[in-house]
C-alpha cells in the first residue's frame, strides 16, 4: 500500500501542475510553448499548449484538473492512515 500511496502522491502533483499550466494557457503566446528539438520537415518548430485554445473553458479544465489532483492526495493519505493503524 506504501508503493500505492506513492504513485497516487505522484499523480495528484502531476495532475495540480497540469491545471497550472491550463489556468497559465489563456496567457501563452499563440504559438504555445516549445520544448525544443521538434522541428518539422519545413523548418519550423512545433509548439505545444495544454489545452486546445478553440471552444475549450480554461478554468474548467484547471479547476477539474486540480480537483482531481487533491482527491488522489486526499485517497493517498487515507490509505496511509487506514494500512498504518493495521
Amino acid at each position: 500500500m506504501k508503493i500505492l500511496s506513492s504513485i497516487m502522491k505522484v499523480l495528484g502533483v502531476l495532475l495540480i501542475a497540469l491545471s497550472l499550466l491550463a489556468f497559465g494557457s489563456d496567457f501563452l503566446p499563440v504559438g504555445g510553448i516549445s520544448f525544443g528539438g521538434h522541428e518539422t520537415s519545413s523548418g519550423k518548430y512545433e509548439f505545444y499548449k495544454i489545452v486546445p485554445s478553440e471552444g475549450v473553458n480554461f478554468v474548467y479544465v484547471g479547476l477539474m484538473l486540480a480537483l482531481l489532483g487533491v482527491v488522489f492526495f486526499l485517497v493517498s493519505s487515507l490509505l496511509k492512515k487506514k494500512y498504518k493503524a493495521t
